[in-house]
């Protein structure tokens, strides 16, 4: 029996389940869906395009998130009706709404999966006509009746667990734009450019912030919320297997590396610096983790080994959001929290020696009142003196405590328009969002706006908006200018390479209103 793990954007879930598969005799690949968007459409080409590839497997499984689940959802009842015997959903919308999920697929599998996939697979191979022994499912039995098998077991020993596959022969990528099947390269195995390998080190998250997936996991099983590491030996090990492959950066894309203790952080470093010693970025940074006393330390002996970029999720200045959020911070401890990251030298020469930060914002929740909007343009106009922005649009992920809550306060009319279509990757368009754009232009520069100009740009703009969006635009025309007419290079600036894929995306369907373009110097306002 041939399985394929068909992955609509997600990367490291599926690749660690093929290594998972291949390790117990299964023979499997995985169909990559690369080049499309959350608001783009399967044509009637397309789907008979991967059906083509796909005839020829038994079982096939559909990965993907809350925002690829209309495309999911139209590729399984496709496959379905053409007669493949078995298809599988995961991901995290299938944990938050399996009853969904099954309606296009015969067995919806909830939160991890690398115990539970051999297992259900095994079941299949025996023809088995009841899942019922599978923990951490969910199925229509043969009377219709979904059919629930409680929480899944997962493993609590990550050094269990195989390294991701990056092997050429287990991927094929299907290029939506242009139509074509084609297999990947080192070049574009990870969404960014520089040959950058993603990593976990940790799984579960102490904080459960309401609009994060996490939150939505200690519903399914409080124990998901508990840090479970890997060994320091067993990622440097992934780490060096990497290296010799050809990557030449890590980029550590969980939300616990800092919560390693200083022994394991120390240890770490040692062994990167004598084995590895290549340009590294960690992301998922909680402003709450720099409360430790051992925080600089730690970073000290990161920056020592080669540590180049990193990423904090700030997410708001207003005290009323962070607690809706529930961040376990103030905006007024936030500066303090972050200085340890201001200005610090790394061990690159040229436009990598200083440690390029980037902060996370989310942005349009719809309690923010103009006090609220302006104490998060203060907070980031003042944070760091130079630093890379990432802003959002709040989404209510199904099964989070915000999504909930939305349900609960109205918020959420249309959840294919205000979910599926909408995406984060822009914000509304409303003068606070321009304001916060030009904001993030000037700090990557290591400029700033006078808080007073901003707080004259929003009384201007409730006389005359259309001279106070034209000041923001001339601000921004005059900075690209000048730097077009020096030939000014941004790589020194503190954007990650992982930023530029996303620099000209522009979203334009299923938002409200018009949405600021989430990254671009040149097209500032889509």
């Amino acid at each position: 029996m041939k399985i394929l793990l068909i992955s609509i954007d997600l990367v490291l879930g599926t690749r660690i389940l093929i290594n998972v598969l291949k390790c117990q005799n299964f023979e499997v690949h995985n169909l990559q869906i690369v080049g499309i968007k959350y608001s783009d459409d399967f044509s009637d080409e397309v789907l008979h395009d991967i059906y083509d590839f796909v005839k020829g497997y038994e079982v096939v499984g559909l990965s993907f998130n809350s925002f690829y689940s209309l495309l999911a959802a139209r590729l399984g009842n496709y496959l379905k009706g053409k007669g493949i015997k078995w298809v599988i959903s995961g991901g995290p919308h299938v944990t938050a709404l399996p009853k969904e999920a099954i309606k296009f697929s015969d067995v919806a599998v909830i939160h991890e999966a690398e115990l539970t996939l051999p297992k259900l697979l095994r079941s299949l191979f025996k023809n088995e006509k009841s899942f019922s022994n599978v923990n951490g499912i969910v199925f229509k039995d043969r009377n219709g009746k979904v059919v629930n098998t409680g929480y899944p077991k997962f493993e609590t020993n990550l050094n269990n667990i195989p390294f991701q596959s990056f092997c050429y022969e287990d991927i094929t990528y299907y290029d939506f734009s242009n139509k074509t099947f084609k297999k990947p390269t080192i070049d574009n195995l990870f969404p960014h450019e520089g040959r950058n390998y993603f990593i976990m080190t940790s799984r579960g998250c102490p904080f459960k912030c309401t609009y994060c997936c996490n939150s939505l996991f200690a519903k399914v099983n409080n124990d998901f919320m508990k840090v479970r590491k890997r060994s320091v030996d067993n990622i440097i090990s992934e780490m060096r297997k990497a290296k010799d492959f050809g990557f030449k950066g890590f980029y550590i894309a969980d939300d616990n590396f800092l919560t390693f203790t200083f022994d394991e952080i120390k240890n770490f470093s040692r062994l990167y610096k004598s084995s590895i010693k290549l340009p590294f970025g960690v992301a998922g940074i909680n402003p709450n983790n720099m409360r430790a006393i051992e925080s600089a330390k730690k970073i000290e002996l990161l920056l020592n080994a080669g540590l180049s970029d990193v990423r904090i999720g700030v997410q708001s200045g207003s005290n009323k959001t962070l607690k809706i959020f529930n961040r376990k911070y103030t905006a007024e401890e936030l500066p303090g929290l972050v200085k340890i990251f201001e200005n610090r030298k790394t061990i690159w020469k040229g436009a990598k020696n200083k440690l390029r930060v980037a902060v996370d914002f989310i942005c349009d929740a719809p309690w923010e009142n103009e006090k609220d909007k302006l104490a998060t343009l203060n907070l980031a106009n003042n944070l760091l003196s130079a630093y890379g922005v990432f802003f959002y649009t709040l989404i209510y992920l199904p099964g989070t405590d915000i999504y909930e809550l939305a349900l609960k306060e109205n918020w959420l009319h249309d959840r294919e328009r205000d979910i599926y279509l909408r995406g984060i990757a822009g914000v509304d368009d409303n003068i606070y969002n321009r304001l916060f754009f030009l904001v993030a232009i000037l700090k990557e520069r290591a400029s700033r706006l006078p808080d007073e100009i901003i707080a004259s740009v929003l009384d201007l703009h409730k006389d005359n908006p259309d001279l106070a969006e034209k000041f923001i635009d001339f601000i921004i025309k005059v900075v690209n200018d000048i730097e077009s007419h020096h030939g000014f290079n941004l790589e020194h600036l503190t954007l990650h390479p992982y930023l530029k894929g996303f620099n000209k995306w522009e979203k334009t369907v299923g938002q409200r209103g018009r949405k600021v373009l989430f990254r671009s110097y040149h097209e500032p306002y889509g």
